[in-house]
């Protein structure tokens, strides 16, 4: 059996478990959109932005290495998609459908990249709230292919592509510590200050 049977076969099991626990559909439901995860991620890195302490210049960095990953990321998923075309599971195979039909290629998947970006940026500044952002984040890769929106193949390289390359952009410390202390600046300025 092939690589792509094998990614067949595993959406096909997971797909098929749509309608066998339906509190278990609402919640995919609710987690599957591009808004619930992204924006929960963000409020996260926003709240370490804020957050008050002798760790805040580091927590602050996150803000900086997420922008720049999902810049890098975006582009990265832009250009692939002009190559890789892939159909989306629901038109290649018999799909229980949790979500509208996105009309964009399926691999690699987006939406985990960007999950990932964001958890992976809180991670690198803050363990602790981190691994519950990568939870999450992991949950809504599952989520686009249980709602039968992505094969496992496209979460699984978007999702290590958005971890690799906010690893990667965390490493370049000067760009980070300037872009981190140019938003500063500019938070000042708007008087957007807690203290």
């Amino acid at each position: 059996m092939n690589l792509v049977s094998w990614d067949k076969n595993i959406f096909l099991a997971i797909n098929g478990l749509v309608g066998k626990a339906p509190l278990f559909d609402s919640l995919i439901k609710l987690v599957v959109n591009e808004y619930f995860v992204p924006v929960t991620l963000s409020l996260v890195l926003l709240y370490l932005w804020f957050r008050p302490g002798r760790d805040q210049a580091k927590n602050q960095q996150a803000l900086s290495i997420a922008f720049f990953s999902i810049l890098v990321t975006n582009l990265i998923i832009a250009l692939s998609n002009h190559f890789i075309t892939r159909e989306r599971p629901f038109e290649q195979l018999p799909t229980s459908l949790l979500f509208y039909k996105p009309t964009d290629p399926s691999f690699p998947s987006n939406a985990a990249a960007v999950g990932f970006v964001l958890a992976t940026a809180i991670w690198i500044v803050n363990r602790r709230v981190g691994v519950w952002a990568i939870v999450l984040a992991a949950f809504y890769a599952f989520s686009r292919v249980y709602a039968g929106v992505h094969f496992p193949s496209d979460v699984l390289v978007g999702a290590s592509l958005g971890l690799l390359i906010t690893l990667l952009i965390g490493r370049y410390t000067n760009l980070i510590e300037i872009s981190t202390n140019l938003a500063r600046k500019a938070q000042k300025r708007l008087g957007l200050e807690l203290d």
